[in-house]
């Protein structure tokens, strides 16, 4: 990322977090990062376009992050997934996201509404697929029910938490037990074959996880067209593209590339979710 657009947005985020959102004002954002109204221009059209900048580098960080913890491991592992959840967790806290997501429901602004239930749609969409990855198919008209369920536990427990002890949040054992109480109940709803949400899942477009091997690959190779400033990640990602079309692939060369793709922290959200695809696509060479 452009170093001086980093700096807006670091300072933006110190203003954010320490005097609120709405108290902050553009020209507290330029005396803060030392910068002309012109600059701050020159990369945002307004304040609510600023904090979505930083809450999609949040947010992308935790994708990068997610990812590494699961390379190379497989993707039915459900202590993955615990791993995934704890990563979450800790960026909630260490980077105030309930703070700014405060901010955002209090506001009028309809962008920043529209981010933040888009947000939200992601992040049920990926818990609804990883769920699916642990227990299979049968598990696919319940995941929606449970993602649901996972998501809003965790908050709750965490806000809970908060409430009734001074203690430092043991995550590791929040994960766990959210992970515990999931198993027990997709299995009862595949035996019972009760369900509450009829939707499969919360969008009606097709997502990156319904994407073929060759819709996977063609998408892969777009982006590495588009990654002229990093050459060695460009190879890499169209790497991934050519080889996923092999008629036996290499999966002990495709996990060592995801796993050095996965440590890039400048690598675009959206090729993180498909980088994420390749390594669910992995499991079933």
């Amino acid at each position: 990322m452009n170093r001086k657009k980093q700096n807006i947005m670091d300072a933006a985020y110190t203003l954010f977090i320490g005097n609120g959102y709405n108290s902050t004002s553009i020209q507290d954002i330029l005396d803060e990062a030392g910068i002309s109204k012109g600059t701050f221009y020159n990369y945002f059209t307004s304040k609510s376009e600023c904090l979505i900048a930083i809450m999609e580098s949040i947010g992308n960080e935790i994708r990068q992050k997610r990812m590494e913890a699961a390379a190379g491991r497989p993707v039915d592992d459900p202590e993955v997934l615990a791993e995934q959840l704890c990563i979450r967790i800790r960026m909630n806290r260490e980077k105030n996201l309930f703070s700014l997501y405060e901010s955002i429901f209090y506001s009028r602004d309809t962008e920043l509404k529209g981010f933040a239930k888009h947000s939200y749609r992601v992040e049920l969409d990926w818990i609804t697929s990883r769920i699916v990855d642990i227990y299979g198919q049968q598990a696919a008209p319940y995941a929606l029910d449970n993602a649901a369920s996972v998501h809003g536990t965790i908050q709750q427990l965490v806000n809970i938490w908060q409430l009734t002890t001074d203690e430092n949040l043991p995550t590791e054992k929040l994960a766990a037990f959210v992970i515990k109480r999931l198993e027990t109940a997709v299995l009862a709803q595949i035996e019972s074959g009760e369900r509450f949400i009829l939707a499969p899942t919360v969008y009606t477009e097709k997502s990156s996880a319904n994407l073929s091997v060759s819709e996977l690959s063609q998408q892969l190779e777009s982006y590495s067209e588009t990654m002229l400033d990093d050459a060695a990640s460009r190879q890499l990602v169209l790497f991934l593209s050519q080889e996923l079309l092999a008629e036996t692939p290499r999966q002990t060369l495709l996990e060592s590339v995801l796993g050095t793709l996965s440590k890039n922290p400048e690598l675009e959200s959206e090729l993180m979710i498909l980088l994420e695809q390749v390594w669910k696509k992995l499991a079933a060479l």
